[in-house]
């Protein structure tokens, strides 16, 4: 009987191997590999640690190996594992898009509920964790006035009621953002509700 091109490969290495193991057998590069495993068109195990993560079956790089010679198609879309390619951000969410009308006064039960621990007078860096917006962009919107303060020396002092009457506000709820801060409490008004119901 014919030995496959690769039966070789048995000999060498063992039953199971690592991603590091699999891009020297396949000689490609380390983020071609990661794509393959991740995307399972070399199956793996992932027991989801930092390093050492992957367990692959030797006869699975075999059966990809057998078939990109067959196929002349290393299966990786082009550009796909290009350094130069940025992901994706995720997508800019809003307070508009998940508010249904009428239900400002219940944003304002739960901005009132998370910033209970919060004192009376809050400096600019407080409301950008507050609203989960840059502090640049909080800096911009004292010096517009969107957010109502006082001036105390050189520095922003903010009235927590002026923060609670900003984040009701139809400027606050049809800003888009995609910070993770910003997507957290726009979740957690979603978990709120939910848990009252």
């Amino acid at each position: 009987m014919k030995k496959g091109k690769y039966e070789y490969l048995r000999e060498q290495y063992p039953e199971y191997v690592s991603e590091s193991q699999l891009y020297k057998i396949c000689h490609i590069a380390k983020r071609s590999a990661k794509y393959l495993l991740d995307n399972g068109i070399i199956p793996c195990e992932n027991n989801g640690k930092k390093t050492r993560k992957y367990r692959i079956a030797l006869n699975d790089i075999i059966v990809y190996l057998e078939k990109r010679d067959k196929t002349l198609n290393s299966m990786i879309p082009r550009g796909c594992v290009n350094s130069r390619i940025k992901t994706p951000h995720p997508a800019r969410a809003s307070l508009s898009a998940i508010l249904s009308p009428g239900s400002e006064s219940e944003l304002r039960s739960y901005f009132e509920y998370i910033y209970a621990d919060y004192p009376d007078v809050v400096s600019s860096h407080d409301v950008s964790e507050m609203t989960g917006l840059n502090h640049n962009t909080i800096l911009k919107l004292l010096q517009k006035k969107e957010i109502q303060s006082l001036i105390v020396g050189t520095k922003y002092k903010i009235p927590k009621q002026f923060v609670l009457n900003f984040v009701v506000s139809p400027r606050f709820i049809n800003m888009k953002s995609n910070s993770v801060d910003f997507n957290k409490i726009i979740g957690g008004f979603e978990i709120w509700k939910t848990a009252k119901l």
